[in-house]
């Protein structure tokens, strides 16, 4: 299903945001459930192995956070052709996106064998933890093409409004990735036992088969017409997609340092933060969906200059983000502890998620404006002054006063989340107001203002 475009002129409806939201929420609970997958069969290899995992997959993210943001920039720009009506920008934004994946997973395919099990030591985990650890951010790194250009190829479908196509290669990848999961783990007939490195191995197979079937519905479309490197074309995506990628780098170092304060604080409020992560997930990831929708739905509008669609399509999302946190929220503040029980975790830790997640609820609608907004406003270009907003807040609101009132109040996780709230609130404050004025209506436009295009790689097409 492609979303309507410029040739449309009827007013954006609440089902229209509704169908590109809602496959984008699937793919996230697909990638969600691949890890707790892995996460689940690693455990039963003992605690070491356990460890390597966890603090292994959080390095594979920080290493992948500026490529996988840089890769954003062709979805804005994919989407303000689509609503351009220009199938040929279209496409050539979509083949520097293939460019960029194979370039940046290259460059980490290479460089793996140096560092992986080195940054593991350096980061203080002990010598069983830094050698499985290493074993498996080798895997999952050497596999970084494979990642990249899954995420080159939702970039292109999603930009055009189709966002079912990567719903169903992320399911069938996932499905791919559980059955792969014990045989490469544990091992099976003459395939040897490869433990940590087995399941890091079973998600890179399961994300080849992503592309593989990405691949196969855009053969016609986009890769049987292929586009060499275009520096024009380039410098568009890299403006709109540079800026997300240090965001995402930098937001990951934040809450590396925010996972930090919660060890500090003792294991129990350690446990307590990742059972109401889990909980919310149920409300935050279809607001993060219906953002990315409207942030489409904004690149589409803007691309077909109607500034009053791009609006529409802002508000329209965010009143569905805000009536899903209302629900949600209610029904965190009407059974917390059943919902913080089902994880069976002791009572300490039950009694300090229950504190979170009432804290959460009170204040998660703000979340959801944010949200929705900076999604929004990322569609629309304005990739600088997200960055600095949201890198602004992390570091100079978010970690000093989750610091100040976890460590030095001796609140714990409490105090942590009372800084996380601290910091989205403002930041949906901030949103808000940027939203209401003129300035990020003008991004991609700005973006057309290039020089003539220069082909540095020769082209087929």
């Amino acid at each position: 299903m492609v979303a309507r475009t410029h040739g449309e002129r009827g007013p954006l409806r609440h089902v229209d945001v509704w169908r590109l939201a809602w496959p984008i929420m699937v793919s996230m609970l697909s990638y969600t459930a691949m890890s707790v997958v892995d996460t689940l069969f690693v455990g039963q290899l003992g605690t070491a192995p356990l460890a390597a995992v966890g603090a292994s997959a959080s390095l594979v993210h920080l290493v992948m956070a500026f490529p996988q943001g840089l890769l954003g920039g062709v979805r804005v720009r994919v989407a303000h052709a689509t609503g351009a009506g220009d199938a040929d920008a279209a496409r050539h934004a979509a083949w520097q996106g293939v460019w960029l994946a194979l370039a940046f997973g290259g460059l980490a395919a290479l460089l793996a064998p140096w560092w992986s099990e080195a940054v593991l030591v350096l980061m203080g985990v002990g010598d069983e933890v830094a050698r499985l650890g290493g074993e498996y951010v080798f895997v999952r790194v050497v596999g970084a093409p494979v990642l990249l250009m899954s995420t080159a190829l939702s970039a292109w479908f999603q930009g055009r409004g189709d966002t079912r196509v990567p719903m169903v290669a992320s399911v069938l990848g996932n499905l791919v990735n559980i059955g792969l999961d014990p045989i490469l783990i544990f091992g099976m007939g003459p395939i040897p036992a490869m433990g940590v490195a087995g399941a890091a191995a079973a998600t890179v197979v399961g994300l080849g088969t992503m592309v593989l079937v990405m691949a196969a519905v855009a053969l016609r479309g986009l890769l049987l017409r292929p586009v060499g490197l275009r520096r024009a074309v380039l410098r568009q995506v890299w403006r709109v997609g540079a800026p997300q990628g240090a965001q995402f780098t930098l937001e990951v170092g934040s809450f590396t340092l925010f996972a930090a304060m919660l060890a500090w604080a003792g294991e129990a409020h350690l446990a307590a933060h990742v059972v109401v992560v889990r909980i919310i997930l149920v409300s935050f990831l279809p607001c993060h969906a219906l953002g990315q929708a409207a942030g489409v739905l904004v690149g589409q509008a803007l691309g077909a200059s109607s500034t009053a669609r791009a609006r529409q399509a802002v508000w329209l999302a965010t009143l569905q983000a805000v009536g899903i946190m209302v629900v949600m929220g209610a029904v965190f503040i009407a059974v917390p502890d059943l919902l913080t029980g089902a994880f069976g975790a002791e009572a300490e830790v039950q009694a300090l998620a229950r504190q979170v997640l009432l804290l959460y609820a009170a204040v998660q609608v703000l979340d959801a404006v944010a949200v929705v907004g900076l999604c929004s406003l990322s569609g629309a270009g304005d990739t600088r002054f997200v960055l600095v907003v949201t890198v602004g807040l992390a570091w100079f609101v978010k970690v000093p006063l989750a610091w100040a009132l976890s460590v030095g109040l001796e609140l714990g996780v409490l105090g942590a989340w009372l800084g996380l709230a601290g910091e989205f609130s403002v930041l949906a404050v901030i949103v808000s107001l940027r939203l209401r004025g003129r300035r990020w209506l003008g991004h991609l436009d700005a973006e057309r203002e290039v020089a003539p295009e220069v082909e540095v790689a020769p082209s087929p097409a």
